[in-house]
């Protein structure tokens, strides 16, 4: 084939070309929110969850009439709340603490600020005469984690008011956190149909990690994994 083929069908695809009476092609945008937190081996949740935010684009292909490949770049950040900083910190890191003054790290935060990139394969359910068009996708998503924060709680002593007083600092540990990482996408949700080109939907996504967030081996629980439920909004044309 030769260039003047490949540029004509770049056109095609860009204008939103035609496969079996559906757009081959269709753009959009999404955001949402939801929760997420980390895993000990996919056993036992360490900490507490924390609120996650999404925002990214989509891109997906029909290539049948119900079947549909779906990509998406996504912005979105996972961690968790009240932490063991054992989690980030080593026996003897001045970051857990100062003895002398009766200074403790007892309680971190973390932030891990990453890149999703899900593939997967979406199935529209077969409704009939009706605006909503349910789904249901499942694939991989490959993440990139750019920047990690620990938010850490200090906890002063003294001998007459023992737990008195909290201060609060961050570190960033971008250096102890794995920076690629692989997840079981998956989602159920729904297309609105407006009667124009533009289409609405609306979802539920539950992301499992498959590969360990940390890279700090000397740590307690060192091998442990994220988890996200979010819900979204998106807009297609």
């Amino acid at each position: 084939m030769n260039r003047r083929k490949y540029f004509l069908l770049l056109l095609l695809l860009l204008s939103g070309g035609k496969t079996a009476g559906k757009e081959a092609l269709r753009l959009g945008v999404k955001a949402g929110a939801g929760t997420t937190w980390l895993t000990h081996h996919h056993l036992y949740m360490l900490g507490n969850s924390r609120i996650t935010f999404t925002v990214g684009g989509t891109a997906e292909y029909m290539f049948k009439e119900r079947w549909a490949l779906h990509f998406s770049a996504e912005y979105t950040h996972k961690g968790g709340a009240m932490l063991t900083p054992r989690l980030f910190y080593a026996k003897g890191d001045a970051m857990l603490g100062i003895p002398e003054i009766g200074k403790t790290l007892y309680r971190t935060n973390l932030t891990i600020h990453t890149i999703e990139l899900p593939l997967t394969m979406r199935f529209l359910l077969p409704v009939d005469n009706s605006p909503l068009k349910p789904f249901f996708s499942a694939g991989p998503s490959f993440g990139f984690n750019f920047f990690a924060r620990a938010d850490n709680y200090y906890q002063w002593e003294f001998e007459n008011a023992p737990n008195d007083l909290l201060d609060e600092t961050s570190d960033r540990v971008t250096d102890k956190i794995a920076r690629w990482n692989i997840s079981v996408y998956t989602c159920l949700g729904t297309e609105i149909n407006t009667g124009k080109r533009i289409t609405c939907e609306t979802g539920c996504t539950f992301r499992l990690g498959m590969t360990y967030e940390d890279q700090f081996f000397h740590t307690l629980y060192h091998k442990f994994s994220s988890i996200s439920t979010l819900t979204y909004i998106a807009v297609k044309w």
